[in-house]
């Protein structure tokens, strides 16, 4: 009798549990999937060693927020890229909307997965161009690549270096149709370097909204213009940390980071980069 009475006991308390999660509301219920679903991830993602080590010291586990910070290192010209080829459409049979820009390649991809850069990166980025144009070379005169290294640094609570990561966004511009508009092309992000301490994961992707692939110029010189969101996530077994970049382009050669959650380097308010004119940069810093 006893064992029926306990049954019913854990039955009572099962179902009591269940309408519990049931009465949540939708936002909650949702919050409780992903962290139901992050920490199965975790149990998979990371080996026993990497488990105890993180419980027992979680303060090593654990990223500074505050160290968290994204320093451009380089701006430089790149070496012409051979463009794919034409796929032989003949555009004489095809209608081109010069005003209306389209990407008609990647929009979100992988950088780096796990600690390791994807492979093949060189195939995946997004372009810009006039709607009906299908290759880069239905259109003329581009320009050399324009390509800004970056450095990704993050330390743990104890102001240990954990994640030493270096990446190159590249693009090229200038692209024209019939010697109207500048358009892009080969906007890609590319690992240099990722150098993560044991016990962490960290990952890197990219996304191009559609919503932001644009015409800021006039309908008959057309001037194409995107959005770049790079998104990392740093992982231990006891915390993660996510947060975004966005980076804006522009097919004259424009840069510039617009959005970043990061601290600048040491003794800088604010860093702006002016545009590309005739292959020169300048750098603006305000030092509080």
């Amino acid at each position: 009798m006893n064992d029926i009475k306990n049954s019913r006991n854990l039955v009572c308390s099962v179902l009591l549990f269940l309408s519990a999660l049931i009465s949540l509301n939708a936002f909650e219920n949702e919050e409780l999937s992903l962290e139901l679903t992050s920490r199965v991830d975790k149990e998979k993602m990371f080996k026993e060693d990497e488990k105890r080590l993180s419980e027992q010291y979680p303060n090593f586990y654990t990223i500074d927020p505050d160290s968290i910070r994204v320093e451009l290192k380089e701006i430089k010209e790149g070496s012409q890229i051979d463009l794919e080829k034409d796929d032989g459409k003949d555009l004489n049979e095809t209608i081109v909307t010069l005003e209306k820009i389209v990407n008609i390649a990647k929009k979100l991809w992988d950088i780096v997965v796990d600690n390791q850069p994807v492979s093949n990166i060189e195939t995946k980025y997004a372009v810009a161009y006039p709607e009906g144009i299908t290759s880069p070379q239905q259109l003329a005169n581009w320009k050399k690549p324009k390509v800004y290294l970056y450095g990704f640094y993050a330390n743990n609570l104890y102001g240990i270096r954990c994640i030493d990561v270096e990446f190159k966004v590249i693009f090229t511009y200038g692209g024209d149709y019939k010697g109207k508009g500048k358009f892009l092309t080969a906007v890609s992000v590319v690992p240099t370097k990722v150098d993560v301490m044991w016990g962490y994961r960290f990952n890197m992707h990219s996304y191009v909204p559609d919503s932001t692939v644009v015409n800021v110029g006039d309908y008959k010189d057309p001037l194409a213009a995107m959005q770049l969101k790079l998104t990392w996530k740093i992982s231990t077994y006891v915390k993660d940390s996510t947060n975004t970049s966005v980076y804006y382009i522009q097919g004259d050669g424009y840069f510039s980071e617009i959005a970043s959650p990061f601290s600048k380097e040491k003794g800088v308010k604010d860093t702006f980069i002016a545009p590309i004119v005739e292959n020169k940069v300048k750098l603006e810093k305000i030092f509080e």
